[in-house]
């Protein structure tokens, strides 16, 4: 229920007009909510009372999340505003939940968002410094990421005009997306794609 809420948050927010001048950050989608599956826990080895703490993360999150939607925006300038307002409080609650996990279990998480991201990780400012990106691949990564953030917009716009169906919508952003990932990894040199794909560590299924 609350990644399906978070989800279509965040497709209503990428038909706003200003998303193309949100930031990059390392961490895009909602950790109390990744944090809160059991298999992410399972391989965290998050104890008892790390879990209880989480679960109350999780629990604020989503009635933070959830009063975003009520009432759901509509105007442009609505969906700006609860675009903003679920940027910012993905990053309040994520540092949260950082906070509750020890230096080995964030280094774990990382590696977790690094193989379910696949090679949109390389919007990470973190992780574009990590392989030695130059700057003139970073502008070639920003250029692909703004592109994509246009195209999910105008997507959108088709599904909200009924233009095309939910599964159409899901099935069109999920083939732009790894076409994003072909052209993100094209524009590696070889030692570069090596460094990338060790941030994922060892392999892990959600």
């Amino acid at each position: 229920m609350l990644r399906s809420l978070v989800l279509s948050l965040a497709l209503c927010a990428a038909t706003s007009p200003l998303l193309a001048t949100t930031a990059a950050v390392d961490h895009p989608g909602a950790l109390p909510v990744l944090l809160g599956l059991e298999s992410v826990r399972a391989e965290l080895k998050v104890d008892s009372l790390q879990r209880a703490v989480l679960d109350s993360l999780r629990d604020e999150y989503a009635s933070a999340a959830r009063k975003l939607t009520n009432p759901m925006p509509v105007t442009a300038e609505q969906r700006t505003a609860a675009e903003k307002q679920l940027g910012q409080i993905n990053e309040r609650f994520n540092r949260r939940a950082l906070s509750v996990l020890s230096d080995a279990q964030r280094g774990r998480l990382q590696e977790i968002e690094h193989q379910l991201l696949g090679a949109t990780r390389l919007y990470s400012p973190s992780v574009q410094n990590k392989i030695g990106l130059t700057a003139k691949q970073k502008q070639s990564v920003e250029a692909i990421r703004l592109n994509g953030l246009a195209y999910v917009g105008k997507v959108n716009h088709q599904f909200e005009d009924g233009q095309i169906s939910f599964q159409d919508r899901l099935e069109l952003l999920r083939s732009r997306r790894i076409s994003q990932g072909i052209d993100l990894l094209k524009g590696l040199t070889p030692e570069q794609r090596t460094a990338f794909l060790s941030l994922g560590g060892k392999k892990f299924s959600v």
